[in-house]
C-alpha cells in the first residue's frame, strides 16, 4: 500500500496525530536511563545492563499480555494512563486529596477522550483488541462515574483554594478540546504538549545537578533511537499480515502499554520515592 492509499483510508490528520506521538511523544521517556542513573542503577555497567533487561523484559510481558489476554490488558492499560496522566499533571494537593485531583486530571483524558467520541474510539479499541469492545465500554463508564465524581470535589476545592483553580481551569479546557478535535487528534496534543513536555521537564529540574547536558541528551537520544527502531520491527511485522492502518495503530499503542509499565514502575515509584526521602546532607546541622 502506497502512502497516498494509506493516507485516503486512515485520513492525513490520524496520521500526522500518531506521527506526532511517535516522533514527539515517545521520546519523553529516553530520560528513563537518566533516572536510572539517579537512582544507582549505573554505577557499574553491570548493574546497568541488569536494568535494560529488566526495562525490556517488563515491556515485552505487557506486549505478550496483550496478545494473549488483549481486553484485559487495555483495560488494565486504560486504567493504569489514568494514574500515570494523573500523577504528572496534579499539582495542587496532598495526601488523598491529590490522588482526587489525579482521577480528575488521568480520567479527563482517558474518559473523556472516550466518552466524546464513542464511535471512532469504539473503531480504535476493536482495532486493539480484535473483537469485541463490550467489556472495555463497561469499564471506562464506572471510571467515568468515579472521575466525575473526583472532578466534583476538584471544582469544591478549586473554589475554596485558589491553588486549585489553574488545576482545574486546565482539565475543564482539555475537556473542551477533547470533544472538539477527532480523537487520536485530541491524544496527540495532550501527550506531546501537557504530559510529554512536563515530564520533561519536571525530569531535567531534578537531575540536571548530576549530569552535564551532553550526559543527559546522549543518553535519551541512545533510547530514543532504540525505541524509534523496534516500532519499525515491529510495524514492518505487522503490516506483513495486516491492513497498513490497523498495524499502524496497533504498534502505536501496545507499543505506548509496553514501555508505559516499566516507565511508570521508575517515574511514579521509585524515582518519586526518592523525591520525597530528604537527603543524607539534609540529616546534619
Amino acid at each position: 500500500m502506497t502512502i497516498d492509499t494509506l493516507m485516503a483510508s486512515f485520513g492525513l490528520v490520524n496520521l500526522l496525530a500518531l506521527g506526532g506521538v511517535v516522533l514527539i511523544g515517545l521520546p519523553h521517556g529516553a530520560f528513563d536511563g537518566a533516572i536510572a542513573a539517579c537512582l544507582g542503577q549505573a554505577n557499574r555497567p553491570l548493574i546497568m545492563i541488569r536494568f535494560i533487561i529488566l526495562y525490556l523484559a517488563l515491556a515485552g510481558l505487557v506486549v505478550g499480555l496483550w496478545l494473549v489476554f488483549p481486553v484485559a490488558t487495555l483495560i488494565g492499560f486504560l486504567g493504569i494512563s489514568i494514574v500515570h496522566f494523573g500523577l504528572g499533571d496534579a499539582r495542587a494537593g496532598a495526601g488523598l486529596l491529590r490522588y482526587v485531583q489525579a482521577v480528575a486530571h488521568g480520567g479527563v483524558v482517558v474518559a473523556g477522550i472516550s466518552q466524546s467520541h464513542r464511535l471512532e474510539v469504539n473503531v480504535i479499541f476493536g482495532y486493539l483488541i480484535g473483537g469485541d469492545t463490550a467489556l472495555v465500554w463497561m469499564a471506562i463508564d464506572v471510571a467515568t462515574v468515579i472521575v466525575a465524581v473526583a472532578l466534583a470535589i476538584y471544582a469544591w476545592q478549586a473554589y475554596l483554594d485558589a491553588r486549585w483553580r489553574f488545576g482545574f481551569l486546565e482539565a475543564g479546557l482539555l475537556i473542551l478540546l477533547f470533544t472538539a478535535v477527532p480523537p487520536l487528534v485530541g491524544f496527540a496534543i495532550y501527550f506531546c504538549f501537557v504530559h510529554s513536555a512536563r515530564h520533561l521537564w519536571s525530569v531535567w529540574t531534578a537531575v540536571k545537578a548530576e549530569f552535564t547536558r551532553s550526559m543527559l541528551f546522549t543518553g535519551a537520544i541512545a533510547f530514543t533511537f532504540a525505541s524509534w527502531g523496534a516500532g519499525a520491527a515491529a510495524y514492518w511485522w505487522c503490516a506483513s499480515f495486516m491492513m497498513v492502518e490497523l498495524a499502524l495503530l496497533r504498534v502505536v499503542f501496545i507499543g505506548l502499554a509496553a514501555l508505559t509499565v516499566p516507565h511508570m514502575i521508575l517515574v511514579d515509584g521509585f524515582f518519586a520515592l526518592k523525591q520525597t526521602i530528604p537527603s543524607e546532607d539534609n540529616h546534619h546541622v
